[in-house]
């Protein structure tokens, strides 16, 4: 028996189809388990959304935390160097705590991770999976791509310094024009450097016309890189037939921290807000001690249930009803004859409630019939 793809919730279509997606380049799944040591997470606590870990003490006195995130710990379980390379993937439960309710809540996630040596193919790969993904699950997606080092390349060129870059960055990427403004002229900035970064927070749209923008923004090496990787990131998913669906964003910034490079986020026109964050983290690798490059992505199956789900015209093909008397071995022949057909098959002594059904059949002295609907 085929399993109905309409009777299945949008998260199990999705993690069906991402999981044969990334077998077939080559990715393995990642276990983890559902504890972690706490001590794991204390270390690494600037590199998490927060710092409320679920924690208990184990029955051999170990300090236990449900996870908060897969990616340090697939981190710090890496055999990979800047030599080699691994590429992963996931699906697991991560604990967090929800910013609305203030209460801890499960988040379902599925994602992929390359560690090692990163190169461009690497990242036209995740991104390309990353499309990929978002089709197998909406038919109309959009991929918002961006490069933090073109942005923090033209703050460096004004002489913006790190110290500055919570202020800074924040504003770009909430396109607050006015306080952005505001805070740069503080910092005492001529007027045509105030001008260009300010122009960050409207830089966003068709990734050709874009990168047009971007390529006469270029004040320096750091700049002229970021412009060239995306350039190369844009052709090779425009021969993919991706290119409609991706659109270029220079005010989306995450935490320098963690993140480098490019960065990436996908949205469903069904859903209201990301469905998919991802980026590269070479500067989280190196904290944790690894001598090697990362990127990746999660998907937040979680949200996934909001999407509408069609539901199939019937529960089942056929319901079959039986008496008390019934020979079950000619009962069970008759039943095994309609999944040969295809159909599935409800068999009962009664009609269930709520019940939908294309055909019924009632099964008596060695015969199955169907009974004809009243009209």
């Amino acid at each position: 028996m085929t399993i109905q793809i309409d009777m299945l919730k949008p998260t199990e279509v999705a993690t069906l189809a991402m999981r044969g997606l990334y077998e077939d380049f080559g990715y393995k799944k990642y276990r983890m388990s559902r504890f972690e040591e706490y001590s794991l997470y204390a270390a690494n606590q600037q590199f998490l959304s927060d710092d409320k870990v679920i924690t208990f003490t184990d029955l051999d006195g170990r300090l236990l935390a449900l996870k908060p995130d897969v990616t340090i710990s697939i981190i710090k379980n890496t055999k990979a160097t800047k030599n080699s390379r691994e590429k992963v993937y996931y699906l697991e439960s991560v604990f967090r705590e929800n910013k609305e309710s203030h209460t801890f809540h499960e988040i379902s996630q599925m994602g992929l991770e390359v560690l090692g040596n990163v190169d461009s193919y690497a990242i036209i790969e995740v991104l390309q999976l990353a499309a990929k993904s978002l089709s197998l699950i909406g038919k109309n997606y959009l991929l918002v791509l961006s490069n933090m080092d073109f942005v923090l390349g033209l703050l460096e060129s004004v002489g913006i310094g790190e110290e500055s870059y919570s202020q800074i960055l924040p504003l770009i990427e909430g396109k607050n024009n006015a306080e952005l403004r505001r805070a740069l002229w503080e910092l005492n900035l001529k007027e045509e450097d105030i001008s260009a970064i300010c122009s960050l927070t409207s830089l966003y749209g068709d990734c050709q016309k874009t990168l047009e923008i971007a390529d006469k923004m270029v004040q320096n090496d750091r700049m002229a890189q970021a412009v060239s990787i995306l350039q190369e990131v844009y052709q090779a998913l425009d021969c993919n037939d991706m290119a409609d669906c991706l659109q270029l964003d220079f005010s989306m910034v995450n935490d320098v921290d963690y993140y480098n490079g490019i960065i990436f986020q996908g949205y469903l026109e069904e859903l209201p807000r990301k469905v998919l964050a991802g980026g590269q983290y070479d500067g989280m690798v190196k904290k944790m001690g690894k001598d090697a490059a990362g990127i990746g992505y999660a998907i937040y199956l979680s949200d996934l249930e909001r999407m509408p789900q069609t539901k199939a015209s019937y529960d089942v093909e056929a319901l079959v009803l039986y008496d008390t008397d019934v020979d079950t071995t000619e009962l069970f022949q008759a039943v095994r004859s309609l999944r040969k057909n295809g159909m599935r098959v409800l068999t009962e002594r009664v009609v269930p409630p709520e019940i939908r059904y294309e055909k019924l059949y009632r099964f008596q002295n060695g015969i199955l019939q169907e009974v004809k609907k009243e009209c």
